[in-house]
Protein backbone atom coordinates (compact mmCIF):
# COMPACT_ATOMS: atom_id res chain seq x y z
CA UNK A 1 0.00 0.00 0.00
CA UNK A 2 1.22 3.65 -0.80
CA UNK A 3 2.74 5.71 2.08
CA UNK A 4 -0.41 8.36 2.71
CA UNK A 5 0.12 11.70 1.21
CA UNK A 6 -1.35 15.02 2.41
CA UNK A 7 -1.70 18.50 0.99
CA UNK A 8 -1.64 20.75 3.63
CA UNK A 9 -0.28 24.88 4.00
CA UNK A 10 3.80 24.68 3.98
CA UNK A 11 4.95 25.35 8.08
CA UNK A 12 8.47 26.29 9.40
CA UNK A 13 9.65 22.94 9.64
CA UNK A 14 9.48 22.99 5.35
CA UNK A 15 11.61 25.86 4.75
CA UNK A 16 14.51 23.85 4.60
CA UNK A 17 13.51 21.13 2.52
CA UNK A 18 11.47 23.32 0.29
CA UNK A 19 14.98 25.50 -0.06
CA UNK A 20 17.05 22.72 -1.26
CA UNK A 21 14.46 21.50 -3.60
CA UNK A 22 14.72 24.51 -5.46
CA UNK A 23 18.21 24.29 -5.54
CA UNK A 24 18.44 20.78 -6.98
CA UNK A 25 15.41 21.56 -9.41
CA UNK A 26 17.09 24.99 -10.71
CA UNK A 27 21.00 24.47 -9.96
CA UNK A 28 20.37 27.59 -8.55
CA UNK A 29 22.22 29.02 -4.96
CA UNK A 30 20.06 32.08 -3.88
CA UNK A 31 19.05 32.63 -0.64
CA UNK A 32 15.65 31.83 -0.11
CA UNK A 33 14.11 31.16 3.44
CA UNK A 34 12.84 35.02 3.75
CA UNK A 35 10.89 34.65 0.78
CA UNK A 36 9.78 30.72 1.80
CA UNK A 37 8.56 32.41 5.06
CA UNK A 38 6.99 35.56 3.86
CA UNK A 39 5.10 32.69 1.93
CA UNK A 40 3.99 30.43 5.09
CA UNK A 41 2.82 34.12 6.86
CA UNK A 42 0.96 34.71 3.46
CA UNK A 43 -0.67 31.25 3.91
CA UNK A 44 0.68 31.09 -0.19
CA UNK A 45 2.39 28.22 -0.12
CA UNK A 46 1.40 24.40 0.34
CA UNK A 47 3.40 21.10 0.26
CA UNK A 48 3.08 17.64 -0.35
CA UNK A 49 3.99 16.05 2.39
CA UNK A 50 4.81 11.75 2.79
CA UNK A 51 5.40 10.89 6.55
CA UNK A 52 7.01 14.17 6.99
CA UNK A 53 9.10 14.44 4.00
CA UNK A 54 8.17 17.64 1.49
CA UNK A 55 7.67 15.46 -2.13
CA UNK A 56 6.56 18.65 -3.45
CA UNK A 57 5.07 22.66 -3.16
CA UNK A 58 3.39 25.41 -4.99
CA UNK A 59 3.24 28.57 -4.48
CA UNK A 60 1.18 31.42 -5.24
CA UNK A 61 0.98 34.97 -4.92
CA UNK A 62 -2.25 36.63 -4.39
CA UNK A 63 -2.68 40.13 -6.11
CA UNK A 64 -5.15 42.94 -7.20
CA UNK A 65 -5.34 42.82 -10.83
CA UNK A 66 -6.85 46.04 -12.60
CA UNK A 67 -7.58 43.92 -15.60
CA UNK A 68 -9.82 40.99 -14.10
CA UNK A 69 -11.33 43.84 -11.59
CA UNK A 70 -10.17 42.06 -8.93
CA UNK A 71 -8.00 39.69 -6.29
CA UNK A 72 -5.70 37.52 -8.44
CA UNK A 73 -3.46 34.38 -8.11
CA UNK A 74 -0.84 34.04 -9.73
CA UNK A 75 1.26 30.21 -9.35
CA UNK A 76 5.17 31.53 -8.73
CA UNK A 77 6.67 28.08 -8.27
CA UNK A 78 5.45 24.36 -8.71
CA UNK A 79 7.42 21.37 -8.10
CA UNK A 80 6.97 17.49 -7.25
CA UNK A 81 10.12 15.35 -6.81
CA UNK A 82 10.52 13.72 -10.03
CA UNK A 83 10.03 10.26 -8.05
CA UNK A 84 6.49 11.27 -7.00
CA UNK A 85 5.87 12.78 -11.00
CA UNK A 86 2.51 11.09 -12.64
CA UNK A 87 1.33 9.64 -9.35
CA UNK A 88 -1.68 12.72 -8.57
CA UNK A 89 0.50 14.51 -6.56
CA UNK A 90 0.55 17.45 -8.59
CA UNK A 91 -2.55 17.80 -9.44
CA UNK A 92 -3.88 17.63 -5.81
CA UNK A 93 -1.29 20.31 -5.44
CA UNK A 94 -2.54 22.36 -8.18
CA UNK A 95 -6.73 21.57 -6.57
CA UNK A 96 -5.70 23.01 -3.04
CA UNK A 97 -4.25 26.07 -4.80
CA UNK A 98 -6.45 27.03 -6.97
CA UNK A 99 -9.13 26.16 -3.57
CA UNK A 100 -7.26 28.55 -1.58
CA UNK A 101 -7.60 31.62 -4.67
CA UNK A 102 -10.97 30.92 -5.23
CA UNK A 103 -11.27 30.74 -1.11
CA UNK A 104 -9.80 34.31 -0.94
CA UNK A 105 -12.00 35.51 -3.34
CA UNK A 106 -9.59 35.38 -6.63
CA UNK A 107 -11.63 36.15 -9.48
CA UNK A 108 -8.71 34.87 -11.98
CA UNK A 109 -6.17 32.49 -11.49
CA UNK A 110 -2.74 32.54 -13.56
CA UNK A 111 0.66 30.78 -14.62
CA UNK A 112 3.73 31.06 -16.84
CA UNK A 113 5.68 27.91 -17.98
CA UNK A 114 7.84 27.07 -20.34
CA UNK A 115 7.82 22.80 -19.07
CA UNK A 116 5.60 21.39 -21.91
CA UNK A 117 4.66 18.59 -18.67
CA UNK A 118 3.37 21.45 -16.46
CA UNK A 119 1.86 22.60 -19.58
CA UNK A 120 -0.46 19.67 -19.88
CA UNK A 121 -0.83 19.67 -16.31
CA UNK A 122 -2.27 23.42 -16.03
CA UNK A 123 -4.75 22.21 -19.13
CA UNK A 124 -6.31 19.19 -17.56
CA UNK A 125 -6.77 21.27 -14.68
CA UNK A 126 -9.09 23.53 -17.51
CA UNK A 127 -6.04 26.28 -17.70
CA UNK A 128 -6.12 28.23 -21.65
CA UNK A 129 -3.09 29.28 -22.95
CA UNK A 130 -3.82 33.72 -23.45
CA UNK A 131 -0.04 34.48 -24.19
CA UNK A 132 3.00 33.39 -25.50
CA UNK A 133 3.39 31.70 -28.82
CA UNK A 134 2.49 27.84 -29.80
CA UNK A 135 3.68 25.34 -27.61
CA UNK A 136 8.08 26.38 -27.80
CA UNK A 137 9.07 28.89 -25.37
CA UNK A 138 7.42 30.14 -22.03
CA UNK A 139 3.78 30.45 -22.09
CA UNK A 140 0.91 31.67 -19.56
CA UNK A 141 -2.50 30.27 -18.86
CA UNK A 142 -5.15 31.40 -17.17
CA UNK A 143 -8.04 28.75 -15.26
CA UNK A 144 -11.21 28.58 -17.53
CA UNK A 145 -13.10 29.57 -14.12
CA UNK A 146 -16.78 28.77 -16.34
CA UNK A 147 -15.17 25.25 -17.35
CA UNK A 148 -13.74 24.68 -14.16
CA UNK A 149 -16.68 25.77 -11.94
CA UNK A 150 -18.68 23.06 -14.43
CA UNK A 151 -16.54 20.09 -14.17
CA UNK A 152 -16.79 20.72 -10.26
CA UNK A 153 -20.91 20.77 -10.72
CA UNK A 154 -20.73 17.34 -12.68
CA UNK A 155 -18.31 15.92 -10.11
CA UNK A 156 -20.43 16.93 -7.22
CA UNK A 157 -23.50 15.39 -9.45
CA UNK A 158 -21.83 12.08 -9.96
CA UNK A 159 -20.67 11.70 -6.42
CA UNK A 160 -24.34 12.03 -5.29
CA UNK A 161 -25.75 9.31 -7.00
Amino acid sequence: MAKSIRIQLAAKKDISAIEKSITKWLNWGIPREESIKRAIRMKELFVADQEGKVIGFIHQVMHEDIIDGGLNSFITCFYVAPEFRNTGVGSRLLRRAIENALDKGAVGIEVSTASLDARRLYERHHFKQFMGKGTMGEVFLELDMEEYKRSLKIKRQATDK
